[in-house]
């Protein structure tokens, strides 16, 4: 490893905050000359605090062998905030990070991006809404940016990748640690498929505690035209990511939500507070002013449908986003649970219908 790489992974291991960073960089040039200047002359920087200063003078800080390692083992990248291929829309944010860790690729089509985010415990009903939006905004051009949290976040990252299209993720952890273990495959198919790109600002190796959450949030509201909250409860982290966007001048959209479920309190509020209500990718786009022609979710669902059988359309027609028990579904059109059970199977294999916990089904967007 070089020295200039090796003096950026010492400086990122003294997790300074963006303003501190920003102003040592603006001063001394790379951390390769931070790092040449001494306690006193690091003391007399008016925006660091003396604990900072400790943090950077401290020689235990210096990049360890398994952080090099898997620095290289995964392709990760630093990229700083005057390099080129940093997210265009967060260089406009004034406590942007100056410099991010990087797996896949950020280009210049990532400036059409829209984060979708909400909680790690969603309904069916809002794993089915951020999926389809994503998709369809993702069909439509936009990079789907969120968390890569369980929840709304995975199901946005689904969505975009069922498209086709791109997605970044932005960890609250280091960029080496898998968290959360179960959505991996999410990230390693991005990274490998060139589909979009895994970015941290933490260090390598950084784990992934309660309070990092919150400041990286500003990253996910920053490289986004809008922030999308699709549920959210009454101390959801992704209203923090709504009041970092209302902040950076970013629009702000919320999906309703039942008012008698906990899930619906967050974003519900957004909207009585202000937030735009979105029920669909189009209301996205048309908030944002951006002219496309898409192929709606409506126009899609209507070819599908009369294109069915009709025992099949019957069994479609009757199922929406609550799901519905198959006992319910085949009283309701007057088949038996066995042929029900038989129809459901086709419908799911086309992706029209998901088949949900206990026996329940949802209809797809």
């Amino acid at each position: 490893m070089n020295e200039e790489l090796a003096a950026w992974l010492r400086f990122a291991n003294a997790e300074l905050s963006p303003r501190a960073a920003h102003a040592l960089l603006n001063r001394y040039g790379t951390p390769i000359e931070v790092f040449q200047a001494s306690q006193e002359e690091l003391a007399g920087v008016p925006e660091l605090v003396p604990d900072q200063v400790v943090r950077l003078t401290d020689p235990s800080r210096a990049p360890t062998d398994k952080q090099i390692e898997n620095f290289e083992r995964l392709n990760v990248r630093l990229v700083s905030s005057t390099d080129l291929d940093y997210p265009p829309l967060l260089r406009e944010v004034a406590d942007r990070p100056a410099y991010l860790f990087v797996r896949g690729t950020i280009d210049e089509r990532d400036r059409f991006a829209v984060a979708v985010v909400g909680t790690r415990r969603p309904t069916p009903y809002g794993r089915e809404i951020a999926s389809t939006f994503s998709r369809d905004l993702a069909e439509m051009g936009f990079t789907i940016i969120s968390g890569g949290a369980m929840g709304i976040d995975a199901a946005a990252h689904h969505g975009a990748l069922r498209a086709g299209g791109r997605t970044i993720i932005v960890l609250g952890c280091g960029i080496d640690v898998a968290y959360p273990a179960l959505n991996q495959p999410i990230f390693n198919e991005i990274v490998e498929n060139g589909q979009g790109a895994v970015v941290s600002e933490y260090p390598m190796g950084a784990t992934p505690e309660s309070w990092r959450f919150p400041v990286r949030n500003r990253i996910i509201s920053g490289m986004a035209m809008a922030v999308v909250v699709v549920e959210a409860g009454r101390q959801s982290g992704a209203l923090i990511t709504a009041g970092t966007a209302a902040d950076q001048g970013r629009d702000v959209m919320a999906v309703p939500g039942n008012v008698d479920r906990p899930s619906s309190v967050g974003t519900n509020s957004l909207i009585m507070d202000g937030a735009s209500l979105v029920t669909c990718a189009q209301d996205i786009v048309n908030q944002l002013g951006v002219t496309v022609l898409p192929k709606t979710s409506d126009e899609r669902s209507a070819s599908t449908v009369t294109d069915l059988p009709d025992d099949q359309r019957r069994i479609l027609t009757n199922l929406s986003l609550t799901p519905k028990h198959i006992d319910v579904l085949s009283a309701d059109v007057g088949m038996s649970t066995a042929q029900t059970s038989a129809l459901l199977t086709l419908l799911e294999l086309q992706g029209l219908v998901h088949r949900q916990p206990g026996g329940t089904y949802i209809r797809a967007l």
